[in-house]
């Protein structure tokens, strides 16, 4: 049984410990601002990525980052909401299909206003695009 090494250990502690911390700082000025929490972004971004095809949900929970129990409870306040819509595939329906309403895209774009400088305000703490660069292409190696 192989262990990992100082270094992984660091790197994992680092990348849990800058996530947790950059994705509380977010959800708290989207709260400041009056707008959802920022899962509630990811699902609205992947859906209008969809476009009016929309998507199920065991698409979604493949690009997001929790559970579906825990997703199908978010959509359910996001469709009483008003941000998203259910409806039945034409050509299968046994599965429901999630798309984006034009309130889900006006609300995303809002949350994008917040989101987006927060996201340049933590990265740019890294003087060197390059080293931006090495650790991104590092990173999409893990998974």
């Amino acid at each position: 049984m192989m262990y990992p090494t100082r270094d992984e250990t660091a790197l994992w502690v680092a990348l849990n410990l800058t996530q947790r911390k950059i994705y509380a700082a977010i959800d708290a000025a989207l709260k400041t601002a009056g707008l959802p929490p920022l899962r509630w972004y990811d699902v609205l971004w992947e859906l209008e990525r969809a476009k009016d095809c929309g998507a199920r949900a065991f698409e979604l929970e493949a690009k997001l980052l929790f559970q579906q129990s825990n997703l199908s409870r978010l959509l359910q306040r996001m469709i009483s909401g008003g941000l998203v819509e259910e409806f039945v595939f034409e050509n299968d329906r046994r599965g429901k299909v999630i798309r984006i309403t034009e309130k889900g895209s006006a609300v995303r774009k809002e949350m994008w206003e917040v989101y987006g400088p927060l996201i340049h305000k933590y990265m740019s703490k890294v003087p060197d695009p390059h080293e931006l660069t090495n650790a991104t292409a590092a990173l999409t190696k893990i998974v």
